[in-house]
C-alpha cells in the first residue's frame, strides 16, 4: 500500500475505458493503461464508451487527500479501484468499440433503454448493468435511504443465486459449475461492485462445501470472502461500498441464528442493520434518513419477490415476444406501487439522524454484540472478540 507509482509527469499512450461514471457537473472514468489505471474527469458531451479503446493524452497528478476527518479523499477512493494517478485529460478519442463483456452490456443497456416502459427501463438498468442515470429515482431512494436497493449488491446476487439453485435440475459438481458460472456472469454484466463480488465468493465458498461435504457457515464465509478481497487490493478497505457490504453482511450472518422466530427475526435484523451501517452513512453523507429504520423492514423481505418479479416480466418486451405489453404494464403497475410506498414512507419518516457518539456508539454494541454472541459461548472470549469489532468498527467510522 505504500508503494509509490514512478511515472513520467505527461502521457501520450492508448488505453481501454474501464469505467464511467456520470456525476451532476461531469463525468469520472477509469482508464487503463500500459503505465496502470489512471482516473480521469471530463466536462462536456462528448464521453467514451466504457469498454472501448481510447487514444490519450494527459499530464499526471498524485491524488488529493481529505483536508479534513471524514471529507472526501479522493486518494483513498481512486486507489480501492486500482488506480495509480490522476490524468488531466488534454486529449480522449475512441479508437475501437466497445469489445468483449463491455460490448454485452452496451447491447443490453440500450435494449433496456428501447423495449422496457420508463420505470421498468430505470430499475432493470441499475438491476442488470450497474446504471442509475434516473435522477428522479435516484433522489427518492436516497430521501428513503433505501438506495442499497438499486445498487447491485448481495442482496441481489443471492436472489440470483437462489432462482438459479432451484430452478436447476442438476446435482454435485454440474449444479456447482452451472450456478457459479450464472452468478459471475450476472456480475460480469453489472459491473463487479464490490459487494456484489463478495456475496459471490461467499456462495462459492458454501456450494464448494456443499460439493466436498463440509459444513458451512455463513459468518465464516463473510469473513473468509472479505480477507480474499483485501488480499486482491488492500485498498479495497477505504471503499465506504466495502466498509457497508462487510459490516453489514457480518452483522445479518451473525444475528439471523440468534433469533428463533422467523417473524422476529424478519422484523428485528433490519431494524438492528439500520443501526449498524447508520454512523457509516451519516459520517459519508452528512445524515441517515429515519424512513430507511422503518422502511427496510418491510422493503427487504418484499425486494426477495419484486426483483425476481420484475426480471421475469422484463423478458417478453426486452425480447418482443407475444403478450410483451401485458408484461410491461404488470411490470410498471408493480414499481409504481414501490415508488409511492417508498414515498409515502420517507414523508412519513422525514427525519434524518446526524453522526453523533450516542449512535456511533449503539452501532458498536449492536455489531460487537451479534458477532461476539456468534462466535464464542464464553464470556472471556466474547469480551475478547468485542474489543477486536470495536476496533473495527471505531477505524471503519473514522474514514
Amino acid at each position: 500500500m505504500n508503494r509509490k507509482a514512478v511515472l513520467p509527469g505527461s502521457v501520450e499512450t492508448r488505453g481501454s475505458v474501464l469505467s464511467v461514471r456520470r456525476r451532476r457537473y461531469d463525468s469520472a472514468l477509469l482508464i487503463g493503461t500500459s503505465y496502470g489505471r489512471f482516473a480521469g474527469y471530463l466536462r462536456g458531451n462528448y464521453l467514451p464508451r466504457e469498454g472501448s479503446g481510447v487514444y490519450l493524452r494527459g499530464a499526471l497528478f498524485d491524488f488529493k487527500r481529505a483536508k479534513k476527518n471524514g471529507g472526501f479523499d479522493e486518494e483513498r477512493y481512486w486507489h480501492s479501484r486500482g488506480a495509480v494517478k490522476k490524468i488531466v485529460l488534454f486529449e480522449i478519442r475512441e479508437i475501437s468499440p466497445p469489445k468483449r463483456i463491455a460490448r454485452w452490456r452496451a447491447a443490453l443497456a440500450e435494449l433496456i433503454d428501447e423495449r422496457l416502459a420508463p420505470l421498468t427501463s430505470a430499475y432493470m438498468a441499475a438491476f442488470t448493468v450497474g446504471r442509475r442515470d434516473d435522477a428522479a429515482i435516484e433522489e427518492l431512494h436516497k430521501r428513503a435511504g433505501t438506495s442499497h436497493l438499486l445498487a447491485v449488491s448481495g442482496l441481489h446476487v443471492w436472489i440470483i443465486a437462489g432462482l438459479i439453485l432451484s430452478l436447476l435440475p442438476l446435482r454435485g459438481m454440474l449444479r456447482f459449475a452451472a450456478a457459479s458460472a450464472s452468478i459471475w456472469l450476472y456480475l460480469l454484466v453489472s459491473g463487479l461492485p464490490v459487494g456484489g463480488v463478495r456475496s459471490a465468493l461467499m456462495i462459492q465458498i458454501m456450494l464448494l462445501s456443499a460439493v466436498v461435504g463440509r459444513p458451512s457457515s455463513a459468518f465464516n464465509n463473510v469473513s473468509a470472502a472479505s480477507a480474499l478481497l483485501l488480499l486482491a487490493n488492500p485498498w479495497s478497505f477505504y471503499a465506504l461500498g466495502w466498509r457497508l457490504s462487510v459490516a453489514g453482511a457480518l452483522f445479518v450472518s451473525a444475528s439471523v441464528p440468534l433469533f428463533r422466530s422467523s417473524l422476529c427475526r424478519a422484523v428485528c435484523v433490519p431494524v438492528l442493520l439500520w443501526f449498524v451501517t447508520a454512523p457509516f452513512i451519516a459520517s459519508a453523507f452528512g445524515e441517515a434518513p429515519l424512513a430507511g429504520l422503518a422502511l427496510n423492514a418491510a422493503l427487504v423481505p418484499a425486494f426477495g419477490v419484486i426483483f425476481p418479479l420484475v426480471l421475469i416480466l422484463s423478458i417478453p418486451p426486452l425480447f418482443e415476444l407475444p403478450g410483451a405489453w401485458i408484461a410491461s404494464a404488470a411490470s410498471e403497475s408493480i414499481l409504481e406501487a414501490l415508488q409511492n410506498f417508498i414515498d409515502a414512507g420517507a414523508s412519513l419518516f422525514s427525519g434524518a439522524a446526524l453522526f453523533n457518539p450516542a449512535l456511533f456508539s449503539a452501532s458498536v454494541v449492536i455489531f460487537s454484540a451479534a458477532c461476539a454472541l456468534r462466535c464464542s459461548s464464553g464470556l472471556q472470549r466474547a469480551l475478547l472478540l468485542s474489543v477486536f469489532f470495536l476496533l473495527f468498527m471505531l477505524y471503519s467510522a473514522a474514514m
